[in-house]
């Protein structure tokens, strides 16, 4: 199925992403609500739309994509458990709604439900060639639709509308489709009807289904269901130790990599220091500009910072629009160096809303009787200190 997703967290979306694809879906993802309503004419199987996303609630977006496909089949999800906005949902709409956090079988159970059962059931009779290329949009669209209407012509005008969603299509592109098509049918079940269209011209049996499936379909179910645990797994361990809104680790994570580099200190001698910094009067951009803007600014600018840094360097959000970076192997004046650039990099990013902005940073580097919390104790004074003294600035 032709799946579009809006999802803003980003570890969340691409988390569904992955699932659905090994479903052999076809996702097209987003993470803003002003990026879906540019390809509100394109025609997706099931629209997943999260409510709180930036720039565009989910909600609008369920309004708009009913007025453009009134046949639109729309799933919201959200943590927002008033029950005014699943009743607005349902009114709206979206046939069915999911509270986060919410388990990825849910979500596929949900998908499942929605596919056509006499589709699902039609398709698993048609033989493929072995080495035949997985189907492209086109060819399954064409195919699903002369499998939904065995007993008719499938005309050109459907063709027209549902395969090429009312797009123009020449019948030389149509030829080529339907050629490309039956190479990849074992049997040439589909014939031209002139100057009409193309129907299933033989009969598939459908009055049993061979219930023994081969051991390799077997391992091949197994494999499959082994790799999507492990996705989830690793999917709920990436949700635990990363900032939803920016990506980059929490504060539960910072302190995990913390104590392994103060072993690293306390084995080897490896200096190890801190930057924290803040981003100056940020307070007034979300005050005036509203949190979306905000929101946009802290995930561009987290982005450089993962470019930033090497490797090695724990970066994490520390709250608000504050963040602490660990700096292994590096001494002070080297943290210096290092803030001093960061800086700079910041008061070069443009927001074409908010403008230039700026951001004060505080410097500690590790000592031997130190816990995270003093050495953070340390750089936070700093940090104070590079406030008070005019903003913009690193201190140690």
């Amino acid at each position: 199925m032709n799946i579009l997703l809006l999802e803003d967290d980003i570890a969340l979306n691409k988390a569904i992403k992955k699932v659905l694809e090994l479903d052999y879906h076809i996702v097209d993802s987003f993470i803003d609500g002003q990026e879906l309503v540019n390809t509100l004419d394109q025609i997706y199987d099931i629209y997943i739309l999260d409510i709180n996303v930036p720039n565009v609630t989910g909600l609008e977006l369920l309004d708009m994509l009913l007025i453009q496909n009134d046949q639109a089949k729309v799933i919201i999800i959200s943590s927002n458990t008033d029950i005014k906005s699943i009743q607005t949902a349902y009114n709206s709409g979206c046939v069915d709604y999911l509270k986060k956090p919410f388990h990825i079988t849910e979500l596929r159970t949900k998908i499942s439900r929605l596919q056509s059962t006499q589709k699902k059931h039609l398709i698993s009779y048609v033989k493929f060639k072995d080495e035949a290329d997985f189907l492209a949009r086109k060819e399954r669209r064409l195919l699903t639709l002369l499998l939904d209407n065995m007993t008719f012509v499938v005309t050109y005008e459907m063709i027209d509308n549902y395969v090429y969603e009312n797009k123009h299509m020449t019948m030389d592109a149509l030829r080529a489709l339907v050629r490309r098509l039956r190479y990849k049918l074992v049997d040439d079940i589909i014939k031209n009807v002139v100057d009409e269209g193309y129907v299933i011209s033989k009969s598939i049996d459908f009055s049993k289904k061979n219930q023994e499936i081969d051991k390799n379909e077997q391992i091949a179910l197994l494999e499959k269901e082994n790799t999507l645990l492990k996705l989830e797994k690793s999917v709920l361990i990436e949700k635990s130790t990363t900032d939803p809104l920016t990506g980059l680790y929490n504060r539960s994570k910072i302190k995990e990599m913390f104590l392994y580099e103060q072993q690293q200190f306390i084995r080897y001698g490896d200096a190890l220091s801190v930057i924290l910094f803040d981003l100056d009067d940020f307070k007034s951009v979300n005050d005036i500009y509203g949190h979306n803007v905000g929101d946009k600014y802290l995930k561009d600018l987290a982005q450089i910072m993962t470019n930033f840094f090497r490797t090695v360097d724990v970066i994490g959000r520390w709250g608000g629009e504050e963040f602490f970076v660990l700096l292994p192997r590096t001494s002070l004046d080297q943290a210096k160096e290092i803030a001093l650039r960061l800086k700079d990099t910041i008061n070069e990013m443009d927001c074409p809303i908010i403008g230039y902005r700026t951001a004060s940073f505080g410097l500690a580097t590790l000592e031997e009787d130190d816990t995270l919390a003093s050495i953070v104790q340390r750089a936070d004074k700093a940090l104070y200190h590079a406030k008070v003294n005019g903003k913009n600035r690193v201190e140690l």
